[in-house]
């Protein structure tokens, strides 16, 4: 029986979204949690040794429907996070704080939806890029170990008492300890959900194509590594920056790697590769070619050349899977069924990738173009950036916004909120403070530290 999905919730539609004049991200209403059933081992579950769990057995919980109707009010006025971490008012982790949840907190079925506000221009950014547009909550509550269906479905237990704790933006990081728990699957549950598939085949045989030039002689360039990389990490972004950790000190001298390179060769391989398409295979010349046209003007003329003179310098590497010793296929141990997917997948990423330069050439080409509208407030018109995030970095900088360890994907919106800055600095529209009222707390309530709890 196909179990309901326990994927998290994505942030709602950009026209519920809206920004203050300080650059501060409202959200109006968004799910942040869902009545459903979800899996957890039974060393996630609170007081598991007294209800007798197993550790390592999966339990399957409903996170009713009249409980989160009846716990809606705990999840008013919650910290947002940027990663799970299990908070109180005696260990709040300040640094990790990028906002907060709304007062209307209220179940509508299945969801339950609230407002939110996002303070921290980074955050803002990965919302904005959807690299960190998702949510999970963070609640307590008490296992009833009784089992029973729900809308046809067999659960384990009910989820009761529910009390909010925090919500976090996913994916970085997962739920604390078994009385906080996250609503995401623990990374062990995720591995059994996940299969080769011909879009995965696609990703791996263009990552070979990638790195193959750019690996010292000695250096192995084994199958099974790569299908552990695209199957464990199933976004671009996620796949770069593991590829460039696995790979750190085993490239050709001078070699680079380039994360935002693999990940948009990636991408492209699996955009419209299909695991039911039986398209004719094109013979291997055809294909090295079309990969080559695709990657020209997607990676650096250097990375390029490498990638040309392997293919036609060096027949045993034309095909990814070979053995560069022979150049014959490796051992049949290494072929299997989902192998049979390779050519169709290759084909659907090839074609993709036929009009995917031209695309992207135009994208880059608006996104640039804009750059230069947004920033002209700030720092007149600029000229010769070959990218929108330059041009962002050079308006940031000569406006003497500290960027460093900030991630591009933030750029925009934090020159929006430097012009919303410089907007309301304008005369009359200032946002003004009289000193004699701008008095710090223990000035206001000097007896607050002598407060005691009863």
């Amino acid at each position: 029986m196909k179990r309901n999905n326990p994927d998290r919730l994505a942030f709602d539609r950009a026209s519920v979204r809206t920004y203050s004049k300080d650059g501060v991200l409202h959200v109006s209403v968004s799910p942040i949690s869902k009545a459903m059933i979800c899996p957890y081992y039974g060393r996630e579950i609170p007081d598991s040794e007294a209800l007798g769990l197993e550790p390592n057995r999966i339990y399957y919980l409903l996170r009713d429907p009249d409980e989160l109707k009846k716990a809606a009010p705990t999840f008013n006025n919650l910290p947002l996070l940027n990663k799970h971490i299990p908070i109180s008012a005696h260990d709040l982790p300040k640094e990790n704080i990028v906002g907060t949840t709304g007062s209307e907190a209220a179940f509508v079925a299945p969801y339950l939806n609230n407002s939110l506000a996002v303070w921290d221009a980074a955050a803002i950014g990965g919302i904005e890029s959807e690299e960190e547009n998702e949510l999970s909550s963070a609640y307590h509550y008490r296992a009833d170990m009784t089992p029973g269906e729900y809308e046809g479905e067999h659960y384990d237990g009910v989820m009761r008492d529910l009390a909010g704790n925090h919500v976090s933006l996913v994916p970085d990081g997962r739920a604390g300890p078994d009385v906080v728990v996250g609503d995401k699957l623990p990374e062990e549950m995720k591995e059994m959900k996940k299969k080769i598939t011909a879009k995965n085949i696609a990703r791996r045989t263009a990552l070979s194509v990638y790195l193959r030039p750019l690996l010292a002689q000695d250096a192995a360039l084994d199958k099974k590594d790569l299908t552990e990389l695209v199957v464990t990490h199933a976004s671009g972004k996620a796949l770069a920056a593991a590829v460039a950790k696995q790979f750190k000190g085993k490239l050709a001298q001078d070699a680079e790697l380039k994360e935002d390179e693999i990940e948009k060769t990636t991408d492209t391989a699996a955009d419209e590769a299909d695991d039911d398409e039986k398209k004719p295979a094109e013979d291997d010349d055809e294909i090295l070619q079309t990969v080559l046209s695709a990657l020209e003007g997607k990676v650096n003329g250097d990375v390029l050349a490498k990638i040309k003179a392997a293919i036609t310098g060096q027949a045993q590497d034309a095909d990814p899977d070979a053995d560069p010793d022979d150049g014959k296929k490796k051992p049949a141990e290494d072929e299997n069924d989902d192998d049979k997917v390779a050519k169709p997948a290759m084909d659907a990423a090839i074609k993709t990738a036929r009009t995917q330069a031209r695309k992207e050439a135009v994208k880059d080409f608006n996104a640039i173009r804009q750059a230069e509208i947004e920033v002209k407030p700030l720092v007149g018109d600029v000229v010769a950036m070959d990218s929108a995030e330059d041009i962002y970095r050079y308006a940031l900088e000569q406006q003497e916004v500290e960027i460093e360890g900030v991630h591009p994907s933030a750029f925009r919106s934090m020159v929006k909120m430097q012009l919303s800055a410089h907007q309301a600095a304008k005369p009359g529209k200032g946002l003004a403070m009289d000193s004699k009222t701008v008095i710090g707390f223990a000035t206001r309530f000097p007896k607050a530290n002598k407060l005691v709890r009863s």
